[in-house]
């Protein structure tokens, strides 16, 4: 079988979470045997287009076997791009006539196929999350020295690290008021801003950070492969985002053994069901992460909730799944 990825992030900023999806989506085929294409015009069994812009348009209506993987759905430019609230009806326009041209669409979370169903997508719809590559994430005493090192930690310090765009929907206001409020904690938030002044609530942004504590740390983005020194120089992951599809980084940091305190929202009930420390304010968030930095019974459990959860998301059992979706597009048996 030969299958031919289809992703334009590769000519546009890279950190955000669709272009490492496509880049674990291509290192799980091919470790599982399969010939893998990169946006390529030759002929292929499969077509897998993971992004929505003008040539992956072009691929979807000129390829006959085709699955997209969604991982937008109209709210997601909310709180992510200026001014999105006022083309929301064209962005939920376009999606539909987007999915409704493929044999089948992935739903990288439950809540995601609902929302495409909601929208008049009328192709089927099959969930199949992000994949994390568990040989590249995982814990490892060498990386977490290299990685306090990368930021400028000492071996002592109890890091909570965050991993995601700046801007407002990440919940980074909270973020910088938890690091204020527990200043003997470092607290480091890992990203940019790859759409630079597209991003909504660019100037909100550009404030909280100029007014942040000594212990907020903000040592901009990464490369794909020095992410592993990043998460295991943290002792704890706090994502406190508002709205998620289905997020790389909590994977991600879960596979590296982080115990995962997230914001209690509805998209993480339904895709991972339990495995994280669930908070909803400040209070809570406090409350969460002084236990973790004192009680050594609760931190271990936590770890290995995160780890439990994180073998979910594994190329093993991903693979095989994306396998047989393939060949039912393709008509095998």
């Amino acid at each position: 079988m030969i299958v031919n990825v289809i992703s334009e992030s590769i000519f546009f900023p890279k950190g955000h979470g669709v272009h490492t999806a496509f880049l674990n989506t291509v290192e799980m085929l091919k470790q599982a045997g399969i010939d893998v294409l990169i946006n390529s015009n030759k002929k292929a069994d499969i077509t897998h287009i993971h992004t929505i812009g003008p040539y992956a348009l072009i691929k979807l209506l000129s390829t006959k076997k085709k699955i997209v993987s969604a991982h937008l759905i109209p709210e997601s430019f909310i709180g992510s791009l200026v001014a999105a609230k006022y083309w929301q009806f064209e962005a939920r326009e376009y999606l539909r006539f987007f999915y409704n041209r493929a044999n089948l669409v992935l739903a990288v979370a439950p809540l995601v196929k609902t929302r495409l169903q909601e929208i008049g997508v009328s192709r089927p719809v099959e969930i199949l999350p992000n994949p994390v590559d568990a040989n590249l994430f995982k814990e490892d005493i060498k990386l977490k020295t290299e990685g306090r090192k990368l930021l400028g930690l000492k071996p002592e310090d109890f890091v909570v690290i965050g991993v995601g765009q700046i801007q407002p929907r990440k919940g980074i206001e909270d973020f910088a008021i938890m690091a204020s409020k527990l200043k003997s904690i470092k607290f480091v938030w890992v990203g940019g801003k790859p759409f630079k002044q597209l991003t909504v609530g660019d100037k909100e942004m550009n404030k909280i950070l100029k007014n942040k504590p000594g212990n907020f740390l903000m040592p901009g983005s990464f490369s794909y492969n020095e992410m592993p020194k990043i998460y295991n120089a943290a002792n704890a992951f706090f994502f406190p985002s508002y709205q998620e599809n289905a997020p790389m980084a909590i994977i991600e940091a879960a596979s590296c053994s982080l115990p995962l305190v997230l914001r209690d929202i509805k998209e993480y009930k339904l895709l991972y069901k339990n495995g994280y420390l669930p908070g909803d304010t400040v209070e809570s968030f406090t409350m969460i992460i002084k236990k973790l930095l004192v009680d050594k019974d609760y931190y271990h459990h936590a770890k290995k909730d995160s780890r439990i959860l994180s073998s979910k998301f594994s190329f093993d059992i991903l693979a095989d799944r994306l396998i047989l979706l393939y060949n039912s597009v393709l008509g095998a048996k």
